[in-house]
This record gives C-alpha cells, structure tokens and sequence, in this order.
C-alpha cells in the first residue's frame, strides 16, 4: 500500500487537471507497471527534471552574464565618444511646454535638458507636480548616423525628430501625444535639438562694430 502511495504521488495535475506521467508514459502505460517499477520511472524522471533544471539555470546565468558583458561594451563605447567627442558627434536636447497625464489628471513637468551621442539610447526622467507628484521616464534613441532623434521609442506614436538645422538649434512644437510604456501621456511639449559645440564644428565670423 506504502509502495502504491508513493507511486501515485508522482502523477501532477497541471492546468485542467490534464495528468503527466513520469517519462511520457501514457495513463494506461503508468497503470501497467508495479508499484516498484513506478517508483523507479519516477526516480528516473527527478533525475530528468533537476538535469533539466540545471542546464536551465547554466542558460540563465550565461544570458546574464552576456546581458552584463553587453551593456558594460555599450557603456564602455559611450564613454569612449564622449571622452572624443567632435562636432556632432553629441546633440543637447531641450525639452519645455506641455503636460503629463496620467489615470485622467494633468501634471505641469519641470523642464528636462540632456546629451545624446551616436547611438545612444537612454531613459529620459520627467517628473511633474499638481495636487500629488509623478515621476516616469521615456526612451530615446539618437540614431548612428547623427540625424535623427526617436523620442518614446517604445511606444507606437513616437516622435520623430530629423536633423534639419541643428548647427543652428531647431525647435519643434509635437502637436499629437506620446505615451510610454507605463501609460503616462506627455502633449504639447515643444523640444529644442542643437549640437553641442565641440571640436571640429564650422568656423564662425565675428564681426566687430566701431
């Protein structure tokens, strides 16, 4: 009896009560076999599963471990361009105006200025204040080739900003809304997109008036 206890114990019952029998036996296979043949398929099976198990968490921590190795070449690629920086090679974006929105109320945000070099992406903070305050985050990509800035690049209304006079600065005025992935709407916001002035950038007259 002790036996056929231990046995039926190894049946799972997974979603829908469907029931898995240790090697992929069919119910009539497992119910053919004696209790201490049962018991050693079940054993073969523990041993199957933790195997299993093992690889799965090798795979986990080799993932991990390239993700880390990743980011650490990407961050140590940044630094390097940063670090060397020609003109435009880096844009500092300027953004003002506008409103968080979030579960139907309004929320004034400080104004938001940072640096993007080639390629970098990063996530952007915004924090906003009324009757409670609201801090969130949007990402943004400035492309590789140094012309063009994806705003929300998670979300599918993004905004896109092309390089059309960034020597200059260029503003831009985004009439439709954005809403990053956690559900926080940002309208009316106007950005402003200049290089920042490095080595190498166009040479520019100054003219003295006597």
């Amino acid at each position: 009896m002790k036996w056929f206890m231990s046995a039926a114990a190894v049946v799972i019952c997974v979603t829908g009560c469907v029931m898995r029998y240790p090697m992929g036996l069919s119910q009539a296979q497992w119910q053919a076999l004696s209790p201490p043949q049962q018991a050693e398929y079940q054993a073969k099976q523990y041993a199957i599963d933790a195997d299993q198990a093992k690889q799965a968490e090798a795979r986990r921590i080799d993932a991990a471990r390239a993700k880390t190795q990743q980011v650490q070449a990407e961050q140590e690629r940044l630094d390097r361009i940063y670090a060397n920086a020609r003109y435009g090679d880096i844009v500092r974006v300027n953004v003002t105006g506008g409103v968080l929105e979030y579960a139907g109320k309004r929320y004034p945000y400080e104004p938001v200025s940072f640096d993007l070099a080639k390629g970098e992406k990063k996530d952007v903070p915004f924090s906003g204040r009324g009757l409670q305050t609201i801090a969130t985050h949007y990402k943004v990509r400035f492309s590789e080739d140094g012309n063009t800035i994806v705003f929300d690049d998670s979300y599918r209304d993004r905004i896109v900003l092309t390089n059309r006079d960034w020597e200059h600065g260029q503003t831009y005025t985004a009439n439709p809304r954005t809403r990053n992935d956690v559900a926080v709407s940002l309208s009316g916001m106007t950005f402003f997109v200049k290089f920042k002035d490095l080595p190498g950038g166009p040479q520019r007259m100054i003219i003295e008036r006597r």
